[in-house]
């Protein structure tokens, strides 16, 4: 008799005993799957990690922390060819240095406030970070402590489907420094926020209608989104954290939710402030030492670049050379302008629909020779190529590789952590290998290893991101909220010299007195207009040394034998 086509193949001959325990670890996982998968929406795992209230100051000697974003100096290398280490301090320097753990049945404290951020569920780790940041800003101004959450996995797109994900993402101090953070804002576990409030939300605050139904995890009673207090985009007309206490200030309920924090706070000083303490965890710092030391070298000066290879917004463009403009021609409502005329001409013609929604079809060339121009200009050779695992299919593979391939034979070392058959990751034309490039104790999952390539990037002499993504609005966040932080010390008198907390709550209070708008997207500006901001225009020397690849290899080469496709509405 004609054996299964799905049978064991030479299972026959295999011990009775070892198939009892191949069945048995089988239907264990079946069983493991299938239960997480019946878990009610509300019912969600995440780290069993109980920290108290981490307040700024905190009683007692002071914990170790970075002031600010300074301190991302990579660990020395090794003295000889063994795995690279960090140095022996770098562990006061760069932990996330997280206190020993509260008491399941700690005394709860009737005086302290809690803020707990609602995160979409229907969107990725960046935006969630974008809605950490906003909620970190509110919980400062209305001096109550900040509750962490792990993040969702965000939708399925990186394997083409757009569904939101059940099961709970990395925790924030698996991402950043927790105690750095504690320097701009009180933060606790969502476990101890939990047990001091009783499992319970005594009201949430939308910020502005919800599209999804809101995903509440850990939290048995809570308000739903008809009960909530419903801003309606009204936070938009807040500038500064004295807005934000205005509104919400006389709030007495001692646990509230915020919900619709996506897009995030408008002013760009809300972003930059909490950029200015997100160090990240060990776990990312680490990591990222190894593999800069390793691909890229101690102290090799390079250009990082993120290009999102692929956005399924544009139509007729399913293989990602398109990217999103908004109506004036700014790439992220940011007020960065494109200084070519004929966009700018061409941008007045009004598109369907909310008439702001554009796009610009790219050309490989124009890339290949905006990424070439930009490390000329630096006199950098080296290039750290980030991709956020939007590749996918055998055309943006080849896409990826060709143009790898093409700056190779220009002369550049391109370095990423890319997986292409035939496409070396790094410059001595080995692959990586999270066992070999990281070695055993140090292997990361794919959360993980976006963490460390932004990491990367910010360690990086130039940047040039993707308009589009908030992977690279990120990684621009922070290198210009270092850049400001250091702008800002450089002005004290003898800085060194000054109190660790008075330098953080000078760079805190400075930073978030930046009142320029700080928009996301074109999809988001309708609402954005409510009031009037500060619509200054900003320009190459205000990102400088960074750029948005997107608008150098488009807007940047009209008039220079460039191949874009301008101001095409869909």
């Amino acid at each position: 008799m004609a054996k299964s086509w799905c049978g064991w193949h030479g299972s026959e001959s295999v011990p009775a005993f070892v198939r009892m325990v191949v069945a048995l670890i089988a239907l264990v996982a079946m069983v493991f799957v299938l239960t997480l998968y019946l878990l009610p929406e509300g019912q969600f795992g995440f780290s069993s990690l109980v920290f108290p209230v981490i307040e700024n100051p905190p009683p007692g000697p002071p914990l170790p922390h970075v002031v600010a974003i300074f301190g991302r100096d990579i660990a020395q290398p090794p003295a000889n060819d063994a795995e690279p280490v960090l140095e022996k301090n770098s562990s006061v320097r760069n932990s996330s240095s997280m206190p020993e753990p509260s008491s399941p049945d700690s005394v709860v404290n009737q005086d302290e406030k809690f803020l707990a951020p609602l995160l979409s569920a229907n969107v990725g780790a960046g935006n969630q970070l974008m809605e950490y940041i906003s909620a970190a800003v509110i919980a400062r101004a209305l001096n109550r402590t900040l509750c962490l959450p792990p993040f969702f996995s965000g939708p399925r797109k990186h394997n083409g489907l757009a569904v939101r994900a059940r099961a709970a993402g990395l925790m924030l101090e698996d991402r950043y420094n927790i105690s750095t953070l504690s320097s701009f804002t009180k933060v606790a576990s969502l476990e101890y926020c939990l047990q001091q409030c009783n499992y319970t939300l005594d009201s949430n605050v939308l910020l502005a209608p919800l599209e999804h139904e809101l995903v509440v995890r850990g939290w048995k009673n809570f308000k739903d989104q008809n009960e909530s207090w419903n801003l309606d985009w009204d936070y938009v007309e807040w500038q500064s954290t004295k807005d934000i206490n205005a509104t919400l200030g006389e709030v007495g309920d001692r646990c509230i939710g915020i919900a619709a924090l996506f897009p995030g706070l408008r002013w760009r000083g809300a972003s930059l402030a909490v950029s200015a303490f997100l160090q990240p965890s060990l776990p990312i710092f680490e990591a990222a030492n190894i593999l800069h030391i390793h691909g890229i070298g101690k102290d090799t000066p390079y250009l990082a670049v993120h290009w999102r290879f692929e956005e399924s917004r544009c139509s007729n463009h399913q293989v990602g050379l398109c990217f999103s403009r908004c109506k004036d021609g700014s790439v992220v409502s940011s007020g960065l302008h494109p200084a070519a005329k004929e966009w700018l001409k061409t941008s007045q013609d009004e598109c369907n629909e909310n008439g702001h929604f554009r796009g610009v079809g790219l050309s490989k060339a124009d890339i290949i020779a905006t990424i070439k121009e930009r490390a000329a200009k630096h006199s950098l050779s080296t290039l750290y190529l980030a991709t956020d695992g939007w590749i996918r299919g055998a055309e943006s593979l080849a896409l990826l590789k060709e143009v790898v391939l093409s700056l190779r034979r220009r002369g550049l070392n391109v370095v990423g952590l890319w997986s292409i058959p035939d496409l070396p990751n790094f410059a001595d034309g080995t692959y990586f290998d999270p066992y070999i490039s990281m070695g055993k104790d140090h292997v990361i999952n794919g959360q993980q290893i976006a963490l460390v390539e932004q990491e990367i990037c910010v360690r990086s002499a130039v940047f040039l991101g993707s308009g589009p993504s908030t992977w690279s609005l990120a990684v621009f966040r922070l290198r210009l909220a270092k850049r400001r932080s250091q702008e800002i010390m450089a002005s004290v008198p003898n800085a060194d010299s000054m109190d660790l907390r008075a330098r953080d709550e000078l760079i805190s209070e400075t930073l978030l007195k930046d009142d320029h708008v700080a928009g996301l997207q074109c999809l988001f500006s309708r609402f954005m207009k409510r009031t009037p901001v500060n619509e200054s225009v900003e320009t190459y020397a205000d990102e400088y040394p960074d750029g948005w690849l997107d608008l150098d290899a488009c807007e940047g080469r009209i008039g220079r034998g460039g191949h874009c496709q301008v101001a095409k509405c869909f």
